[in-house]
């Protein structure tokens, strides 16, 4: 499934993304048993596929099966006609505005020199153990939301990433059960100021800044996803292609990353570990491609989804 939060008129809903269609899943779930005869449909599909990534994911397999059955249920009968309480089940994605998959992860973890053509470009060597920093909730921006260049910084760069995100609240994962607490992959973008991490000599405020982690359009889960190692990276300003690479090139895989994370702390659904970028950063060009406002920031990893964001100055 692709997974999506969605907005029509309303609070923000869980969909799952089919063609150019988003399916309401709690809305689909409650028609499924109605129509079965269930006198608390409403009540089992709020506790079975609640309308939030985070409370779905906590459900694990019983409410990942019972969404895929609402799925199937609603594309034999011709969703597009079906409505709970006057509310469609089925509605056109132009008629939605699409939001991040996690609108408010407890964690954002970020993966630095990862990938072994960005180190052979600099000139490093592997770092022996992951490198790892943190971005907070404040920094999730949707597809099609502006990034914000902040009055602090003039150097905005680009980081494509793939992104994992936790079904299953887990510490001290074996390599060898890593997937066994994935919920699915996303497209990911660690904005960074450049200026500031330079001067800070840190990451927490040249990462940190709100709009600095698009991530999305949708979260497709584990089992849509063959080999996460094997997946295109590229990312495009105005068209101009500026990183392309394959998570082949990854110096510590996903599960390597999810166990080393797991020992640090306790991962619970709806974390995200974005895994690290490619050469061809803003910073590293010459000249530098660092953004200005008016651009359009494209970032797109395998067949996960393209994300794209314009770019906006900081309002005075």
């Amino acid at each position: 499934m692709r997974l999506a939060m969605f907005q029509g008129q309303g609070d923000p809903r869980l969909g799952a993304v089919e063609g150019e269609a988003v399916v309401d899943l709690n809305l689909a779930y409650e028609a499924m048993l109605t129509a079965k005869g269930d006198l608390r449909a409403r009540a089992k599909a709020d506790a079975v596929v609640p309308a939030e990534t985070v409370a779905f994911l906590r459900g694990g397999d019983d409410s990942l099966a019972a969404a895929q059955a609402a799925l199937t249920w609603a594309a034999a009968r011709n969703g597009a006609m079906l409505k709970v309480r006057n509310t469609p089940v089925v509605r056109p994605l132009k008629d939605v505005k699409l939001l991040a998959p996690v609108m408010k992860p407890e964690k954002i973890i970020c993966v630095a020199h990862n990938y072994h053509d960005f180190l052979k470009e600099l000139g490093m060597k592997p770092h022996p153990i992951p490198r790892i920093f943190s971005k907070f909730a404040n920094a999730v921006c949707a597809w099609d939301d502006p990034v914000i260049r902040p009055k602090m910084s003039r150097q905005l760069g680009y980081e494509a990433e793939l992104a994992f995100v936790i079904g299953k609240r887990c510490k001290n994962v074996p390599e060898e059960k890593a997937y066994d607490v994935i919920a699915g992959y996303m497209t990911f973008n660690d904005i960074s100021a450049s200026d500031c991490t330079k001067s800070d000599v840190q990451n927490t405020r040249g990462k940190g800044f709100d709009t600095f982690a698009p991530m999305g359009p949708c979260l497709v889960t584990a089992d849509e996803v063959a080999d996460p190692h094997d997946l295109k990276v590229e990312l495009r300003v105005n068209g101009r292609v500026l990183q392309s690479s394959n998570t082949r090139e990854l110096v510590h895989n996903v599960p390597q990353l999810l166990s080393f994370c797991s020992q640090v702390f306790t991962l619970e659904p709806g974390d995200v570990v974005a895994t690290g970028t490619p050469g061809g950063l803003a910073k590293d060009r010459n000249p530098p491609t660092f953004m200005e406002p008016g651009d359009v920031m494209e970032t797109e990893i395998g067949d996960l989804g393209v994300m794209r964001n314009p770019i906006a100055e900081e309002d005075a």
